[in-house]
């Protein structure tokens, strides 16, 4: 327990960029939609929402989109900032790769009902993590989620006039 706690310790004392075990970042995830049942096509607005020219928060605003108002979703990305760390504490098998208790794992985004991608032993892999906050782990799920990760989704929409643009975490359609 105390070899994990200085094996995190020095992770951030490097940063997580410079750790060897860690995922280069900011981590870029193409294509992906981040929750449960999310997919891209037609969503309609349920909040409004400025649509900027480019994956930017400095970009410039396209155009707006107002609530009732239809739109195309055509595809989007996930950037991850920080990684959450989560810490094993039992053996576990999760879909395609079983850990040893003391593994560090680098959390990248969620993909839904508990699911996450996550980074371990230079490579990603998919998990029921429960990472969406900090807590202590159980009997039902061994690990420590220390951190959540910080995260950035970015959806390429076409309005019903053709004009294109970015939006930053649209979760109101």
């Amino acid at each position: 327990m105390l070899t994990a706690f200085f094996s995190i310790l020095f992770a951030f004392a490097l940063g997580q960029g410079q750790n060897t075990d860690a995922p280069k970042l900011p981590f870029t995830d193409p294509g992906v939609c981040p929750f449960e049942c999310c997919q891209y096509g037609e969503w309609t607005a349920r909040a409004s929402y400025r649509v900027h020219t480019a994956s930017s928060i400095g970009a410039s605003v396209a155009f707006a989109i107002h609530p009732g108002e239809k739109v195309q979703a055509l595809t989007g990305f996930v950037i991850t900032r920080k990684a959450g760390i989560v810490i094993v504490r039992k053996e576990t098998r999760f879909y395609d790769v079983t850990v040893p208790a003391g593994a560090t794992l680098y959390v990248l985004h969620p993909s839904g009902e508990g699911v996450a991608l996550f980074w371990y032993n230079g490579a990603t892999h998919s998990g029921e993590v429960y990472a969406e906050s900090v807590h202590k782990g159980n009997a039902t799920y061994p690990w420590d989620v220390l951190s959540v990760p910080e995260t950035e989704w970015w959806v390429k929409v076409k309005n019903q006039h053709g004009a294109l643009g970015w939006i930053l975490n649209p979760r109101g359609f």
